[in-house]
C-alpha cells in the first residue's frame, strides 16, 4: 500500500470517528436555550406512563398522561431543574417510572456503551490499517527470500517435483518475480514486494523440511498443501471500508435519533420510534377514557377523583389508581383521596403497595371503620397475623356494614 493509500485511509478513519462523536456531542448539548415546552417534552420523553406499557408520558394519549405533562410544565414553570422533577415521579411511582437509565450502578452501562463502540470501532480500523501495511520484512526472511530467488534464476533450485510444497514454492517464486516487477514508490516497503517476500520465505522452509525429512511416507502425503493468499490485498480494503460504513452510521444514527435536550438533560433516552415499535410488537396502547366519561382532561384535584370513580366503576383498576395518584398530586395530604387508591390498590391484587398509606391513616384517624376495614383486608392478604385483631375491631365498630357479612365469614364466625 503506497504512502497516499494509506494517507487517505487514515483520513477516513478520523473521519469515521468524528462522525460519532459529533453524534454523542449533539446529543450531550443543547443547540440554543430550549423553550419550557421543548424542556417539559423533553422530561416527559424520560418518564414511563403509568398507564401505558412501553410509552414515555410524551408519547402517551392517555389522559393520566396528559395530566403528567400538566404536572410537567407547571413544575418546571416554578423553577424546578428536570431532575428534580423527575425525583418528584421517582418518590410517588418508584425507580421504574424512568425510562432514561440513571447514569450510575447498573444504568451506567447504557451511557458507555455508544462511547465504548466508537472506540473499538476506531480500534479494529487502526488495527487493519496496520495490518495492511505489511511492515519491514525481517531479515530472516529477506535473506532467506533473496537466496532462494538466486539459487532458482540460476538453476540450482528445483521446485517442480509434483508435490505441494513444490508446488507451493513455485507459485511463491513467481509472486516474488512479479512484485518486483511491479514495485511501487514505496521502494522496499512497498506492501505487495513485503508480502511476497514472507510468503517465498515460509514456502521455501517448508519445500526444505519436506526435501530433508526421511521418505516414510508418500510423497503427496508428506506436505500439507499451502491455502493460498488470494486477492489479500483486494480483501482488507474492502473489509475496512465496510467497517467504516457501518461504524458511520451508528454515528449518524446515535447524531439523528438522539432527541433535543435541554441543559441538564440526559443524552439517552427512549425515542418515538422506538416507543412505537414497541407498541406495534404487542407492548401495549395508551389508556381510553372510560365509559361515558364527557369531562374533558381533567384540571383540578376533584376531576380527576371523579375520572378514578368512572375507572373503578368501569372495572379499570390500574388507571383508577393512577388518576387518585394525579388527584394527590395536585393535593397532597387528602386523606379521603389516599383511601381510594388504597382500596383500589387492594382490590386489584397489590396490598402490600396500599399498607403503608392504611397504617398511616389508621394512626391519623383511629377508629375509622372504613380505614380498618381495608387495612385488615390488605393484611390478611399480605399473611400479617394482624389481620385478625383489625378485622375484629371493624365488626366491633360497624357490626350492621354491609361488608360486616363478608368480614365474619372470612374470620369463619359466619
Amino acid at each position: 500500500m503506497t504512502r497516499t493509500r494509506r494517507a487517505a485511509l487514515g483520513a477516513l478513519v478520523l473521519a469515521v470517528v468524528a462522525v460519532a462523536v459529533l453524534g454523542l456531542l449533539r446529543a450531550a448539548h443543547p443547540t440554543g436555550p430550549p423553550s419550557l415546552d421543548q424542556r417539559t417534552a423533553a422530561v416527559a420523553a424520560t418518564l414511563r406512563c403509568p398507564t401505558c406499557a412501553g410509552l414515555s408520558v410524551q408519547d402517551s394519549t392517555s389522559v393520566l398522561a396528559a395530566g403528567s405533562r400538566q404536572v410537567i410544565r407547571q413544575q418546571l414553570a416554578e423553577g424546578r431543574t428536570p431532575d428534580q422533577v423527575r425525583q418528584w415521579f421517582v418518590d410517588r411511582y418508584g425507580e421504574q417510572v424512568l425510562l432514561s437509565p440513571d447514569p450510575g450502578g447498573p444504568g451506567l452501562l447504557a451511557w458507555l456503551l455508544p462511547v465504548l463502540a466508537v472506540l473499538l470501532a476506531a480500534f479494529l480500523v487502526w488495527r487493519w490499517t496496520r495490518r495492511s501495511r505489511g511492515g519491514a520484512v525481517s531479515g530472516g526472511d529477506a535473506a532467506e527470500a533473496a537466496a532462494a530467488l538466486a539459487a532458482w534464476r540460476e538453476g540450482r533450485l528445483d521446485p517442480g517435483d509434483g508435490t505441494p510444497a513444490g508446488d507451493a514454492l513455485h507459485a511463491a517464486l513467481l509472486a516474488r518475480v512479479a512484485a518486483e516487477e511491479d514495485l511501487g514508490a514505496d521502494g522496499p516497503e512497498d506492501e505487495g514486494l513485503v508480502l511476497a517476500q514472507r510468503r517465498l520465505a515460509a514456502a521455501h522452509r517448508r519445500w526444505a523440511a519436506r526435501a530433508a525429512a526421511p521418505p516414510s511416507r508418500p510423497a503427496a502425503a508428506a506436505a500439507t498443501p499451502e491455502r493460498p493468499r488470494v486477492a489479500t490485498v483486494a480483501r482488507r480494503p474492502v473489509a475496512v471500508g465496510a467497517l467504516a460504513v457501518l461504524v458511520v452510521a451508528g454515528g449518524a444514527a446515535v447524531a439523528l435519533t438522539v432527541q433535543a435536550r435541554g441543559a441538564g438533560e440526559p443524552a439517552v433516552g427512549a425515542s418515538p420510534a422506538a416507543t412505537t415499535a414497541t407498541v406495534a410488537a404487542g407492548g401495549g396502547g395508551p389508556a381510553a377514557p372510560p365509559p361515558g366519561w364527557t369531562g374533558g382532561m381533567p384540571q383540578s384535584a376533584d376531576q380527576w377523583v371523579a375520572l378514578g370513580r368512572a375507572y373503578d366503576k368501569a372495572h379499570q383498576l390500574p388507571q383508577a389508581v393512577a388518576a387518585y395518584g394525579m388527584a394527590l398530586r395536585l393535593q397532597p395530604g387528602a386523606d379521603d383521596v389516599l383511601l381510594l387508591r388504597a382500596d383500589v390498590l387492594v382490590r386489584s391484587g397489590r396490598p402490600a403497595d396500599a399498607l403503608p398509606d392504611l397504617k398511616a391513616l389508621d394512626a391519623r384517624h383511629p377508629g375509622t371503620p372504613d380505614v380498618l376495614l381495608i387495612l385488615g383486608l390488605a393484611q390478611n392478604r399480605t399473611g400479617s397475623p394482624a389481620a385478625t385483631a383489625t378485622l375484629q375491631r371493624f365488626l366491633q365498630l360497624a357490626p350492621d356494614s354491609p361488608a360486616a357479612p363478608g368480614v365474619r365469614k372470612l374470620l369463619g364466625q359466619g
